[in-house]
C-alpha cells in the first residue's frame, strides 16, 4: 500500500469563523469537517494498513511454521531411510576369509579378517582372543563397532546366536574342545546370523 501524505484544510485569514448572529460561518464548519474527514481517513487508513500488516505477518508465521514441520518430517523420514541403509548394511555383510576362530579349552583366537558391508565398505577388523566357556560349548563370536572402521575391536563370546543388528559384528561358532584345538564354523551366513 502507497504511503499517502496527509492534507488538511487551512483556516485562512481574513475569513470570518462566526456569521452576524454567534453562530460558527458556513465556509468555516466546511473547512472543519473536511479537517475531521481527512483525519478520520488518515486514522483508518493507518488502522487497515496494520490491521493488514498483523495479518500477513500472521501468514509469514504459519508458513514458517509449515515449512519448519516439513523440514522436520524430511529429516526424520530421511534419519529413518539412512538407519535402515544401515542397518541392512551391517545384516547382509560378511567377513572373508570365512572361518576364522581356533579354539582350545581356554580360549578362542580370532584371526585378522575384512569386513564386507553390503554398501560396499570393507574394512580390516585385527584379530584377538577372547575367553572360552566349558568344553563342548558352541561359543558365539562377535564384537562391536559403531563406527563401522574396523581395527581394533574387541570381542566378546555368547552361548547363543547373536543377532548382527545394530552395532552388533557376529564373526562366527566354534566348539570347545576338552583338549588340543578346533577350529570355528563359518562366520556370517548372508544376510546375517552364524553356521553353528
Amino acid at each position: 500500500m502507497a504511503f499517502v501524505p496527509l492534507r488538511l484544510p487551512r483556516i485562512q485569514q481574513g475569513r470570518p469563523i462566526v456569521d452576524a448572529q454567534g453562530y460558527p460561518a458556513t465556509d468555516f464548519v466546511r473547512r472543519l469537517n473536511d479537517t475531521f474527514s481527512a483525519i478520520e481517513t488518515a486514522y483508518n487508513g493507518i488502522t487497515d494498513a496494520l490491521e493488514a500488516a498483523g495479518i500477513a505477518q500472521a501468514a509469514a508465521d504459519a508458513a514458517n511454521i509449515a515449512a519448519y514441520n516439513a523440514n522436520m518430517a524430511a529429516m526424520a523420514a530421511q534419519n529413518a531411510a539412512n538407519g535402515v541403509s544401515r542397518d541392512q548394511a551391517l545384516i547382509n555383510s560378511y567377513i572373508t576369509p570365512d572361518s576364522v576362530l581356533t579354539a582350545d579349552p581356554v580360549n578362542i583366537t580370532i584371526a585378522t579378517h575384512v569386513r564386507h558391508y553390503a554398501n560396499g565398505v570393507n574394512v580390516t577388523v585385527l584379530g584377538g582372543t577372547a575367553a572360552a566357556s566349558s568344553p563342548g560349548d558352541t561359543n558365539y563370536v562377535y564384537y562391536t563397532d559403531v563406527t563401522r572402521t574396523g581395527g581394533a575391536v574387541t570381542y566378546f563370546v555368547s552361548l547363543t546366536p547373536p543377532t548382527q543388528l545394530g552395532d552388533t559384528h557376529v564373526v562366527g561358532a566354534v566348539i570347545i574342545p576338552a583338549t588340543g584345538t578346533a577350529t570355528g564354523g563359518d562366520g556370517p551366513v548372508r544376510p546375517g546370523g552364524v553356521m553353528p
